[in-house]
């Protein structure tokens, strides 16, 4: 299984802030569209992502000032970029090496979705039960 067939089940919605908004503005832009990552983009350019996880490292190392602090400032950057001709089990090892959870998706050099590692494991899960079940019913036809 390939990126692109996550892409096509999940929808490649890609949501983005500025580097200057505020780290307050970022969290609500998350919340609303109930997501874990966001995009940052100086006008065409994705200079980073900001995630849940990035937020909460800028809390706890600047407390509640982290809020009123730029985007910029608690982004991951460079960014991680996966392809929708990507396997799914290397995007989840890159995933793993790499202890981030979620991956822009870019097709000649733009981005066309971003998927997490909850889209990566649901996607492997039914995958793995699509083969379960085959294999049952080959089982059982083998036996009849």
């Amino acid at each position: 299984m390939t990126v692109e067939r996550i892409l096509k089940y999940k929808g490649g919605d890609v949501f983005s802030v500025r580097p200057d908004h505020t780290v307050a503005e970022a969290a609500q832009v998350l919340h609303n569209r109930r997501i874990g990552a966001a995009m940052v983009c100086d006008g065409q350019a994705c200079v980073g992502v900001l995630s849940e996880r990035d937020i909460v490292r800028g809390l706890v190392s600047h407390g509640g000032k982290a809020l009123t602090m730029p985007v910029k400032a608690l982004m991951s950057s460079p960014v991680v970029t996966c392809t929708p001709k990507d396997r799914v089990k290397d995007v989840m090892d890159v995933m793993n090496t790499r202890r981030i959870r979620h991956l822009p998706v870019v097709r000649d050099d733009t981005i066309i979705g971003m998927i997490s590692i909850g889209d990566v494991v649901e996607r492997r899960l039914a995958e793995k039960q699509l083969e379960a079940a085959v294999l049952r019913d080959f089982a059982l036809a083998a036996s009849a």
